[in-house]
């Protein structure tokens, strides 16, 4: 049995897989799910970035409100424009970065069918292995996908809102952020893996000590993801296809070591 592979190797793994994945997608003929993504990353950017923007706009005007500086002229107006421009910035900082961390849950949760069959079509040709489609399994498969999406969204969420509390405190709240970058980063990894431990029948905590195991592997490919997501209009389109493909190439890899 081949020896457990490294943190940096499984992270390198992770990467070197998604560049095997982009010519996998055309060479198999899986681009056409990018259709799919397309629609649903179109709702989602335009529709979060409204929905942020709104809400962002409507506490600003509520805490002016409140605060009721005069602008009429001297170190009131001053202070009055500094807290609007700080205001104004900080909000739309605070619910941007909210919004893109959901977002990618979101599209996790509703392509979750999709990512289940992209993963599964992936193994089939590298493996050769054929699994025959049963709807109370694909359905099954779906529910869990969910679940999983939505179990790492909320604990995500737990440790954001601790971060928000101590990020003011120097170094802490530095290190706190990038804890909490690579938090997201092992979580959507985790749920591009979940696919492949579902077709293996492993229960959910089987899956967890799995990905615990291989977190080099889990934070590689989720940040990947992020990386994509972050490109514009585009990116959440081209992470919902490369990212199964690519956590079950690397997987497989893995497996073939073994």
């Amino acid at each position: 049995m081949q020896k457990q592979l490294s943190f940096f190797e499984q992270f390198g793994l992770a990467i070197k897989s998604y560049l095997t994945a982009l010519s996998f997608v055309f060479e198999k003929g899986l681009w056409k799910y990018f259709i799919y993504s397309i629609l649903i990353s179109a709702l989602l950017v335009f529709g979060g970035f409204e929905l942020a923007k709104n809400l962002s706009d409507t506490i600003e005007k509520w805490v002016m409100s409140y605060v009721n500086i005069n602008s009429g002229g001297g170190m009131l107006s001053f202070l009055g424009d500094t807290l609007h421009f700080l205001l104004n910035i900080g909000l739309k900082i605070v619910f941007f970065f909210v919004f893109s961390t959901f977002s990618k849950y979101i599209l996790l949760i509703i392509m979750s069918p999709i990512m289940a069959l992209i993963s599964e079509r992936t193994e089939e040709i590298v493996t050769g292995k054929i699994y025959p489609f049963n709807v109370f399994q694909f359905m099954k498969d779906i529910l869990r996908g969910i679940i999983i999406a939505l179990r790492n969204m909320f604990i995500e969420f737990g440790f954001i809102f601790l971060g928000f509390l101590i990020v003011w405190i120097p170094l802490i709240g530095w290190l706190s952020t990038l804890f909490l970058f690579v938090l997201s980063y092992y979580f959507y990894g985790f749920s591009m893996i979940d696919y492949i431990s579902e077709r293996r029948r492993s229960g959910i905590s089987q899956s967890v000590r799995y990905v615990r195991k291989n977190k080099g592997l889990a934070i590689g490919n989720g940040f990947i993801f992020s990386l994509l997501f972050a490109i514009p209009f585009i990116g959440g389109m081209i992470a919902a296809v490369l990212a199964p493909v690519a956590a079950c190439i690397a997987v497989l890899e893995i497996e073939k070591g073994n």
